[in-house]
């Protein structure tokens, strides 16, 4: 479920009045206090768009490169919950196999290089993990952490990774809304390819998994067809006497 990523004067009173309850009732046996809760929103899920242009190439980086790849995206909000990536750029890095790194110079000057029109659409941190699934390390948390400190209020920013399995991880912090959609919470879609449900949907409808007869086991080692057993009493049933499956 979605989570929120400020806490509101709702959510502190709440807080609060749990904390409040938990030290009237508390016996100490160590002297510590441990107190944790936790916020969500009964919410539907995100949608994040693809245009064809930024699928296909967050793809052909995943798959060319036998290093870590990082890259940016222009994305823009399209309804309360929807989003979409219209293209993406790779910027100045240094990587290896299991890291990106970043020359701050560089890429500062990279960036500065687009009009405000790009520069102000530039919402999404996206890289790749090579030989490994796409859970976030504990790099890739604390980079996250440092570019949510420098959003506004009204702003939002996305961040993913992938692997060479198309296997992806996806946040979304909505600042503007005060959520945080997290992986499950977001559905990723691709620009275009309603067509493909159709034919997918026609496709199953003519594909069906084959089934086979189960076996049983004979005496001397011999495996019959289940769906042969009622042939077993008939003397000639497929060639068999009753020599073959008893011992007489």
């Amino acid at each position: 479920m979605p989570k929120p990523i400020r806490i509101t004067d709702e959510m502190k009173q709440k807080a609060q009045t749990e904390f409040v309850a938990l030290l009237n009732d508390l016996k100490m046996s160590d002297g510590e206090i441990s107190y944790s809760t936790s916020f969500k929103y009964e919410k539907s899920v995100a949608i994040l768009w693809l245009t064809p242009t930024a699928y296909s190439k967050i793809v052909a980086l995943v798959n060319t490169f036998s290093d870590e790849v990082a890259w940016h995206g222009m994305a823009v909000r399209k309804a309360e919950n929807e989003f979409t990536i219209e293209d993406i750029f790779v910027y100045p890095q240094e990587v290896t196999g299991a890291a990106v790194n970043t020359d701050q110079a560089r890429y500062t000057e990279w960036l500065y290089e687009f009009d405000d029109e790009v520069f102000n659409k530039i919402r999404m941190q996206g890289h790749s993990h090579v030989n490994m699934g796409v859970s976030p390390s504990a790099v890739d948390d604390r980079h996250r952490v440092g570019i949510l400190g420098q959003l506004d209020a009204d702003m939002f920013y996305i961040f993913m990774i992938w692997n060479k399995s198309l296997k992806i991880h996806t946040l979304i912090y909505d600042m503007e809304n005060n959520i945080l959609y997290d992986d499950k919470d977001v559905t990723v879609k691709i620009i275009g390819d309603d067509f493909l449900d159709e034919f997918l949907a026609d496709a199953e409808k003519k594909v069906q998994k084959k089934t086979t007869a189960s076996k049983v086991k004979l005496k001397k080692g011999k495996d019959k067809d289940e769906a042969q057993r009622p042939l077993w009493d008939r003397p000639y049933g497929y060639g068999y006497g009753m020599h073959d499956f008893f011992d007489l």
